[in-house]
């Protein structure tokens, strides 16, 4: 039954998106630990680290965090053959990589800048000896999110002890590693009590086509982040370490909400792959999951827009009062995004890769233009728009391209509570105007979700939770 597929991917994504959102509000803490402790300058510095570091990841990651976990959840009896040599390779691949990184840091870029980029690098280790790709390919997300957890936890319990000024930023970049290799021995752990053998195998027989298919995926990905991070690169050719800063703090609030909207789509992707056989179930599922993601994001957006210079604030402190702009921005990439997500993700359990990497390069050709267009005369404000424009192009794309594959768009009849509720939302922060950040979240919140039960997108039932029903 499709309610079955839809119990599935909802409790897959409530263990991976609670794991993730517990994970990513400990990481936020020691983000704004450091924002505060290392002053604009020192954590533009780290931002821009991390900003650049992420292109190597995803080369180290290989595409295997998306594909493998389709191949797995094709045929789980390959995990035994796959792991082992997925693995190998990718270690292999991860270690030229940090190589390369950490002489080009040392070496060739200026200071400090390269010098915590080179410590970065060994994070890139953990990248790719981790393991969650196989218990998502599993359908078992719930170990995934445990190790998260403690991951995190463990590198902002280090952050916290180890740095207490600019002069211990090599100190921050390894804790990350220190909890990433924590997580990752968690999760082979897991593999091992379950029966599923890790020792590192050269098979290139059976790994070669699946890093063959995966090509594309790694391409997207590198031309994605692109899309999202070379705004700070540019800002930091053209504009102050500061304004890189301030840009980063806005930032961070973004990342944390759109690595939500990932975590739901990774958890739709087995479940999706599993009823290809099915057209008319997957053809449900997809439906159910646009029109869930547009009433998860739509309030985020009305209420971070409007409640924008409260977060930053409360969270940053008035020293980056000068990121309210580039926040407010930000925040409506968040449900362009989410939406997108979904027609990605069919595209790819229908082995449609090669659209996938269409999108996305001619959304990042585009991005590249407006970030040397607009940047060095508008700043982060002129980033924050690019980014955004560039967002509602290629979701267009994708919504295209899903299309010709057979997945249709739910209509305006699913999507209309949503809509009337979040725009009563906005009215009521708008009239209300709170002094305090926690008044605004709780007065919009019930606002939200009093519309949509009016209106009938919230049911409730006797004797159960209530239930979504857009």
């Amino acid at each position: 039954m499709t309610h079955d597929s839809d119990r599935t991917v909802g409790r897959n994504f409530l263990a991976l998106g609670a794991g993730e959102a517990v994970a990513r509000l400990v990481a936020f803490g020691a983000t704004i630990y450091l924002a505060r402790t290392l002053g604009p300058g020192a954590y533009g510095v780290v931002g821009l680290a991390l900003a650049v570091l992420l292109y190597f990841s995803y080369l180290a990651d290989c595409g295997i965090e998306t594909l493998g976990v389709r191949e797995i959840a094709a045929d789980h009896s390959r995990v035994t053959t796959l792991a082992p040599a997925i693995l190998t390779l990718r270690l292999v691949v991860a270690g030229a990589i940090a190589l390369l990184v950490m002489v080009g840091g040392l070496l060739l870029l200026p200071q400090p800048d390269g010098a915590i980029l080179a410590v970065y690098a060994l994070t890139l280790f953990g990248v790719a000896a981790n393991t969650r790709w196989i218990h998502l390919g599993l359908e078992d997300a719930s170990k995934v999110a445990v190790a998260r957890v403690l991951g995190e936890s463990t590198m902002v319990l280090l952050v916290v002890l180890l740095v207490r000024g600019a002069g211990d930023l090599a100190k921050v970049p390894l804790a990350q590693f220190c909890g990433d290799i924590l997580a990752m021995t968690l999760l082979a752990l897991a593999l091992r009590r379950r029966g599923v053998g890790l020792r590192l195998t050269w098979n290139r027989a059976a790994a070669g086509p699946v890093f063959r298919r995966a090509w594309p995926l790694v391409l997207h990905a590198l031309l994605g982040l692109m899309i999202y991070n070379s705004d700070l690169i540019f800002l930091r050719a053209f504009r102050s370490t500061s304004e890189v800063g301030y840009y980063v703090a806005a930032y961070t609030l973004i990342s944390f909400l759109l690595n939500l909207g990932i975590a739901y789509s990774q958890s739709l992707l087995p479940t999706l792959t599993r009823l290809a056989p099915q057209p008319d179930r997957q053809q449900a599922l997809y439906q159910n999951a646009m029109a869930q993601v547009f009433a998860a994001s739509l309030p985020l957006a009305i209420g971070g827009f409007l409640l924008a210079p409260s977060i930053i604030h409360v969270v940053f402190g008035p020293g980056y009062s000068a990121a309210v702009p580039a926040l407010q921005i930000l925040i409506w990439s968040i449900p362009v995004a989410f939406y997108r997500n979904v027609p990605q993700m069919a595209l790819i359990s229908a082995n449609r890769q090669d659209r996938v990497l269409r999108i996305t390069f001619v959304s990042a050709m585009l991005n590249l233009a407006l970030n040397i267009l607009v940047i060095p005369r508008y700043g982060m404000v002129g980033a924050a728009a690019a980014t955004l424009g560039t967002e509602v192009i290629r979701t267009g794309l994708a919504l295209g391209f899903a299309r010709l594959e057979g997945f249709g768009l739910p209509g305006w009849p699913r999507l209309w509570r949503v809509t009337v509720s979040g725009a009563l939302m906005g009215a009521a922060l708008v009239l209300l105007k709170p002094g305090a950040l926690w008044i605004g979240i709780v007065a919009g919140t019930a606002t939200y979700c009093g519309a949509l039960t009016v209106t009938g997108g919230i049911r409730f039932q006797r004797g159960g939770l209530p239930a979504l029903t857009v």
